[in-house]
């Protein structure tokens, strides 16, 4: 079995993840991101059932849907859970997005998902929040402390993109939130990119209390990320229970997506953890 840590099909509002800032200038060049791959067809004509015929195809059998509340772009966690309540085999967990820009909505939003809907967790984006906010601040407390009393787990996306410098993806500042919610289940999306070394030593840290792990995700598995081989090291000597695998679609394909994954030199029984058993494991997958 093969488990996609983060996608967001092309649904109703969940086509808005990668909405551009209204006004933006246009890029000077493709990012890197959004290079080296033509796009499918399921991206190309925004269809769902394009999609899980590419999920078939790519010999993925279950994805875990993420949310995203962030400035303009917003999914609707009510999208979310029709999805995951149309096709609960294919989608056995969903995780809220949440915009924590304003605490106190962001906590009730927590309570309605993860109380009402049965939300497995929820996911946040603190760089991206109006104004930016890095992930320690001391205004999230609130949000982190109702997810953990709910039994969420927390999708925490942190990277190079994720905020208006690089400062917002330190990852001293994720260790800061792990120690001070022990009980709390923290993912670090896209893997603290580009402090790739420290992101690792946090880790190798957090051992003792063990509430951290990480999705890498396309900053290890686009060709030619510094890095990469990193977590590879990582993961087959002492890291192997602590990372999943995601496609993050649709930044990324899920065929090529795995495909580039898979051709790192893996120990056996770990790929089979990353690609499977640890969220398994995180979610209950079954």
């Amino acid at each position: 079995m093969i488990i996609d840590a983060r996608v967001r099909p092309p649904f109703k509002s969940l086509t808005q993840v990668l909405a551009p800032e209204p006004g933006a200038r246009p890029a000077v060049k493709h990012s890197p991101l959004v290079s080296g791959y033509e796009r499918t067809p399921s991206m190309a004509k925004k269809s769902f059932e394009l999609f899980i015929a590419e999920m078939d195809s790519a010999g993925i059998e279950k994805g875990i849907l993420v949310g995203r509340q962030a400035g303009h772009r917003v999914i609707d966690n009510d999208d979310i859970a029709e999805l995951r309540d149309r096709y609960p085999d294919r989608f056995p967990v969903a995780l809220a997005g949440i915009n924590g820009a304003d605490t106190d909505a962001g906590i009730r939003e927590i309570e309605r998902t993860l109380g009402e809907m049965h939300f497995s967790g929820i996911a946040v984006d603190p760089g991206w929040w109006v104004p930016a906010r890095y992930v320690d601040d001391p205004v999230n407390e609130p949000l982190y402390r109702r997810c953990a009393e709910l039994g969420g787990v927390l999708y925490l996306t942190c990277s190079l993109m994720q905020g208006p410098d690089i400062s917002y993806a330190e990852p001293w500042r994720i260790q800061r939130v792990a120690n001070a919610f022990p009980t709390l289940p923290i993912v670090v999306v896209h893997g603290a990119f580009p402090y790739t070394q420290e992101m690792i030593g946090v880790m190798i840290a957090n051992a003792p209390l063990g509430n951290l792990w990480v999705i890498p995700d396309f900053f290890q598995f686009i060709p030619g990320f510094p890095g990469a081989r990193e977590w590879v090291d990582a993961a087959n000597h002492f890291l192997g229970d602590r990372i999943l695998y995601a496609s993050s679609y649709p930044v990324r394909p899920l065929a090529q997506s795995l495909a580039e994954f898979q051709r790192f030199s893996y120990i056996p029984e770990v790929l089979d953890q990353v690609l499977s058993r640890n969220a398994a494991t995180l979610f209950g997958i079954r």
